[in-house]
C-alpha cells in the first residue's frame, strides 16, 4: 500500500468559486511541483511520481476522468483527458486525440483545443467544462480545470468537490496502482528564496503568509534550480493578489523569474487578451475572465493571421484570402458575376451581376443572400413564400434527401398550366418557369435536390422562408415567421417547419468505416492539384468539404452514392459561376 504525503491547510486560494457577470466558475488548480488548490477553498501538497486522479464525474451521462502524473523533476509530464469515451493525452509537448497527434486549433464534436494566451485550453461541447495548461521544457507546470456551474454529482480525485468538502479522504483514494512509483517526504529548509518573495506579499496575503511559506518550502526542496517548478508557484501567488498590488510589478525581478519569451514581433504581457487581435478578427470579444498573461502585438498592430510567423502590421496593412490565396490592399480578384478589391484585410465588391439562388442539397442550405446552414430536422418546410404562392418541401424520414417538392399557388381564376411551365431539361432535372419570373429546379437523381431563382420583377417582392429574402443582406436571412431575426439556424428553421420538427443533426459518425471514408474520399475536394482545384479561386471548398464529411458520414447505405451527390454540390456551384472543372467523375473514379 502506498502512502501519499500530504500538507493540508486553511488557504483562501484561487481555487474558490470565482463570480463574473455571467457565470459562476469553480476552478481546481494543480502547479509547482505538487501544489494542488482543489474547488474548495482548501490547499495542499503531494510529492509524488504515481499517477493521480485529478477529477472524475458523471453529468448527464457524460463521464469526465482526468489523470495527471509529474515526472522526477517535478512537473506534470503526463495528463489524460477522457470526456465521454474520447482519450487526449498530453505528452512531451504534444496533444494526442485518440493516439492521433493534432495541431492548433482543434475543432472536434465533443471538444475544442486552441492557444489561449501563452495557454492552452480544451473546453468541452458535452460539459461545463474547461481544462487549461502551461507548457514549459521538461513538462506542463500548470493545469486548471474550471466548472462553469455546480454539478449535481459525485466527485472524486485530488480536486475533491465543490461544495465545501474536505479533501484528505479522496487524496488518499486517489491514487492510481503503480509499483514503480514513489512518494517523497519533502523537508522544510528556510528557503531564502521563499522568504524573500513573502516578505513582499504582506499587505496582499496578509495572515495567509505563514501557511504559503511552509507551503513554498516544500514545493522548492530539491528544485531549487528549476524555474518551471519555483515560477509557476510564485506566479499563481501572486495572481491571489489584486493587479493593484505592487507585488505585480516586482515579483519578478524578485525572484528573477523571467518573462516567458513570444514569438516574431509579439510582446509579453501579464495580463492581456486571451485572443489576440488579428487582421482576420481586429477586435475579438472576450470578457473579464479573457484577462491573462499573452503575448500581443505593439499598440496601435495587429497579428498578420494570413501569413506563415508572427507578424504585427497595421490594419491598413492587412492582406485579403480568397480560397487560400493571399492578396495585398489594391489588390482585385474577378469572377463572370463581380469584381472585388482588397481594402485593409477586407474585400470590397461590386454588385453580383449573376440571378441570386437558393440551393437545398440535402440539409444544407444556402439562402439567396450566400449565408449557408444546415436544417436542425428532417422535417416539412416552407422553402420559399411570397404574396400568392408556397414552396414547401418535405424531406424523407430515412433517406439524407428531400422527398417531395411543391408548389403552391393560391390564384382562384387561374388554371396551373397558365402560371407555370414545367419541362425535363434532361433525365435528370426538372425544371418549372412561373409567370413571375421565378425558376424551379428540381434534382431528381441521384437524390432530389432545390435550386430557385428569386422572382426577377421591377419592383422588389416580399420573400421570405429557408432561403431568406433576397436583399443582398446576410443578417436578416434568419427571419423566422414572426418577423423576429434569430442568431443561429436552428430555431429560425423550426419556425418555418410544417408541424413539429424534432432536432436531428447527427454528432457523430454512425460508425467509424464511414467516418474513415468520409474523411479520405471528401479530401479531393481540397487537393491543390486536382480536379476541382480550377475553381479554388472562386469558391472555397470550406464548406462543401464539411458538408461532404457530415454527408458522406451519416449514409446509411450507398457511401459512394452518398459522397457522389456530396461532390456534384461543388461541381454545380462552380459551373453555376463559369468554371467547367471538366468529368470529375472519371477523374476521381466515382
Amino acid at each position: 500500500m502506498l502512502a501519499v504525503w500530504l500538507v493540508l491547510s486553511s488557504v483562501l486560494g484561487t481555487g474558490e468559486s470565482v463570480a463574473t457577470t455571467q457565470t459562476q466558475k469553480y476552478t481546481c488548480r494543480t502547479f509547482g511541483s505538487g501544489v494542488v488548490q482543489p474547488f474548495n477553498d482548501s490547499v495542499f501538497y503531494v510529492r509524488s511520481n504515481c499517477p493521480f486522479t485529478l477529477t472524475h464525474f458523471t453529468h448527464n451521462r457524460v463521464e469526465c476522468d482526468i489523470t495527471t502524473r509529474r515526472g522526477d523533476n517535478g512537473l506534470l509530464v503526463q495528463v489524460e483527458i477522457i470526456i465521454n469515451k474520447v482519450r487526449t493525452v498530453l505528452q512531451n509537448g504534444s496533444i494526442q486525440v485518440e493516439r492521433k497527434s493534432v495541431s492548433l486549433p482543434y475543432d472536434h464534436t465533443y471538444q475544442h483545443i486552441f492557444h489561449y494566451g501563452i495557454y492552452t485550453k480544451l473546453r468541452s461541447s458535452l460539459l461545463p467544462l474547461s481544462v487549461t495548461w502551461h507548457n514549459v521544457p521538461g513538462g506542463i507546470d500548470t493545469l486548471w480545470v474550471e466548472l462553469e456551474q455546480e454539478l449535481s454529482t459525485d466527485m472524486t480525485g485530488l480536486c475533491g468537490k465543490h461544495n465545501g468538502t474536505g479533501n484528505q479522504k479522496v487524496v488518499m483514494e486517489s491514487v492510481l496502482a503503480d509499483d514503480t512509483c514513489q512518494t517523497r517526504d519533502p523537508t522544510s529548509v528556510g528557503s531564502p528564496e521563499c522568504g524573500t518573495f513573502f516578505s513582499h506579499t504582506l499587505e496582499c496575503l496578509q495572515a495567509r503568509v505563514r501557511q504559503y511559506l511552509d507551503l513554498c518550502e516544500k514545493n522548492i526542496y530539491k528544485y531549487e534550480m528549476s524555474k518551471g517548478v519555483t515560477c509557476s508557484f510564485f506566479k499563481e501567488i501572486v495572481q491571489q493578489c489584486e493587479n493593484t498590488s505592487r507585488v505585480w510589478d516586482i515579483w519578478r525581478s524578485v525572484t528573477k523569474c523571467d518573462k516567458p519569451d513570444c514569438p516574431g514581433d509579439l510582446i509579453y504581457v501579464e495580463q492581456g487578451p486571451a485572443f489576440v487581435p488579428s487582421c482576420t478578427n481586429p477586435n475579438p470579444r472576450f470578457s473579464n475572465q479573457d484577462y491573462i498573461s499573452t503575448c500581443v502585438c505593439p499598440e496601435g498592430k495587429v497579428l498578420n493571421d494570413q501569413a506563415d510567423g508572427f507578424h504585427c502590421v497595421s490594419v491598413s496593412s492587412c492582406p485579403c484570402v480568397f480560397a487560400g490565396k493571399s492578396y495585398s490592399t489594391g489588390d482585385m480578384r474577378s469572377t463572370k458575376c463581380q469584381s472585388c478589391k482588397c481594402d485593409s484585410g477586407k474585400w470590397r465588391c461590386s454588385e453580383n451581376i449573376c440571378p441570386a439562388r437558393c440551393v437545398i442539397e440535402g440539409q444544407h442550405v444556402t439562402t439567396f443572400d450566400g449565408k449557408e446552414y444546415v436544417l436542425p430536422g428532417k422535417c416539412t418546410y416552407v422553402a420559399l413564400q411570397g404574396f400568392n404562392w408556397t414552396i414547401k418541401i418535405e424531406f424523407s424520414e430515412k433517406a439524407p434527401s428531400l422527398k417531395t417538392v411543391a408548389f403552391l399557388l393560391f390564384q382562384v381564376q387561374a388554371d396551373f398550366e397558365d402560371n407555370v411551365l414545367v419541362f425535363w431539361q434532361s433525365s435528370m432535372y426538372i425544371h418549372f418557369h412561373t409567370s413571375l419570373g421565378m425558376k424551379i429546379e428540381v434534382q431528381m437523381s441521384p437524390e432530389i435536390q432545390l435550386y430557385i431563382t428569386p422572382p426577377d420583377l421591377e419592383q422588389p417582392v416580399c420573400l421570405s422562408g429557408l432561403c431568406g429574402n433576397n436583399n443582398n443582406d446576410t443578417t436578416d436571412d434568419f427571419t423566422t415567421t414572426s418577423g423576429i431575426i434569430e442568431n443561429s439556424a436552428q430555431p429560425f428553421a423550426q419556425s418555418w417547419s410544417v408541424g413539429d420538427c424534432a432536432v436531428d443533426i447527427p454528432d457523430t459518425c454512425i460508425n467509424k468505416d464511414n467516418e474513415i471514408f468520409a474523411d479520405e474520399k471528401c479530401s479531393v475536394l481540397n487537393n491543390p492539384d486536382g480536379i476541382f482545384a480550377e475553381c479554388h479561386g472562386h469558391i472555397p471548398t470550406d464548406y462543401y468539404h464539411r458538408a461532404c464529411i457530415l454527408r458522406t458520414c451519416n449514409c446509411g447505405s450507398s457511401l459512394q452514392q452518398c459522397l457522389c451527390v456530396a461532390l456534384s454540390s461543388y461541381a454545380k456551384a462552380c459551373a453555376s459561376l463559369g468554371v467547367v472543372v471538366g468529368d470529375w467523375r472519371k477523374a476521381t473514379n466515382f
